[in-house]
């Protein structure tokens, strides 16, 4: 049996006291979490606009399902909605009509569906609560799997069940480049958008490393420019699948949010990893840890995570606009001229520096110096502390 991580959502789900939203990217482990974590009476998943599947795998027309959460919840059980936002809109409406008896729990594999909910004109604005899934932090996955590589890549659930080692990860490369292009165009397809060539040679770009939109702009050259390549990449942190990370100089520094969706979509613009066999030589995988150590640093430091292209500085932790901290991150061991370096071109630009490798606690030249030990030791702190 695979892994299974835990993970501190799992908490608030236990905690559910009333109507609630849960919503998030597709393959993120909302089901998997909500069948664990909450003592449900009815589950029913919307298969599509007509049918609908129970827990125990039948399956039924919509309006019977509908009815039996009715009767869940006029019981003062707890009923759960899986795929909500398949939903046809006139059972929203029914839905409104409902005594507010039990708890009615609506799970939705999207990001849009949270604007449909609670715009001002649903019907169901004023029952639900929202509660956000999304990748797995950091934090969470190193307490347990203690391998800070390995640790990266299952920060997205749905490549844990296929891989037990980063080297497993790479050597099945092309069979993930495909997944991953699927998993792509599911989302999309629950956020009620077309996966066009544009939206997907702007994910492949941000897979290479190219954050820029000017730069995405100049390579695209789509009609409106920059200001249509802002707009789309905008669409697509808002979908789940880009994250934004501000930088010192004022610009957003985009990436594909999934480490395993980025690995496999660098693989793919760099080497058409789904049309070949190469054997990859290189990933940044180095990239991928720095981003997602650095979340967990400013969580731990109670700061805000911005990176500093421009200055070369792996990760940048803010507090009241004021940088506090700056951190180099190696993969592997730091010499003591990278150590020394690095200190000086940090100290430029933050109060305190730190030096942090994946291999060993680097030589202590700057303010704090983290290897492997000490980054599970901050791991257990930040996971007690949030």
């Amino acid at each position: 049996m695979r892994l299974y991580i835990r993970r501190r959502e799992e908490e608030k789900i236990r905690k559910i006291k009333n109507w609630t939203l849960i919503y998030g990217r597709r393959k993120t482990g909302k089901s998997t979490l909500v069948k664990k974590n909450l003592h449900m009476d009815y589950y029913v998943l919307i298969a599509d606009s007509n049918s609908a599947i129970t827990a125990d795998d039948k399956v039924m027309k919509i309006d019977d399902a509908i009815k039996e959460v009715k009767e869940t919840l006029y019981k003062g059980g707890i009923a759960v909605i899986d795929e909500f936002q398949r939903l046809p809109d006139i059972y929203w409406s029914m839905i409104s009509n409902w005594d507010k008896n039990g708890i009615l729990v609506i799970v939705g594999s999207s990001y849009g569906i949270v604007n449909k909910v609670f715009d001002r004109n649903s019907p169901l604005l004023g029952l639900f609560t929202p509660l956000e899934i999304d990748i797995i932090s950091y934090e969470d996955v190193l307490t347990q799997v203690k391998d800070p590589v390995l640790s990266t890549i299952y920060r997205d659930p749905w490549i844990i069940p296929f891989i037990d080692s980063y080297e497993e990860f790479v050597d099945r490369l092309k069979e993930f480049s495909l997944i991953s292009k699927g998993l792509i165009g599911e989302v999309f397809k629950e956020e009620e958008r077309q996966l066009t060539d544009t939206y997907y040679k702007i994910l492949l770009l941000l897979g290479e490393g190219i954050w820029k939109t000017s730069e995405i702009s100049g390579i695209i050259q789509p009609k409106g420019g920059e200001g249509t390549i802002s707009s789309m990449v905008n669409k697509l942190v808002k979908m789940g699948l880009v994250q934004k990370i501000p930088t010192l100089s004022r610009e957003n520094y985009y990436k594909v949010k999934s480490p395993p969706l980025s690995l496999s979509l660098y693989a793919e613009s760099k080497y058409a990893i789904s049309e070949t066999d190469a054997k990859i030589n290189y990933l940044p995988i180095g990239k991928e840890v720095q981003f997602s150590v650095g979340e967990m640093l400013s969580k731990y430091f109670g700061g805000i995570q911005y990176y500093s292209p421009k200055e070369d500085i792996d990760v940048v932790i803010v507090k009241k606009k004021k940088p506090i901290w700056a951190f180099e991150i190696k993969m592997g061991e730091i010499s003591t001229s990278e150590a020394k370096e690095a200190i000086k071109k940090m100290s430029k630009v933050a109060e305190k520096v730190g030096l942090i490798s994946l291999k060993e606690k680097p030589p202590d030249y700057g303010d704090l110096s983290l290897g492997p030990k000490e980054l599970l030791e901050i791991a257990n702190e930040v996971v007690k502390l949030t």
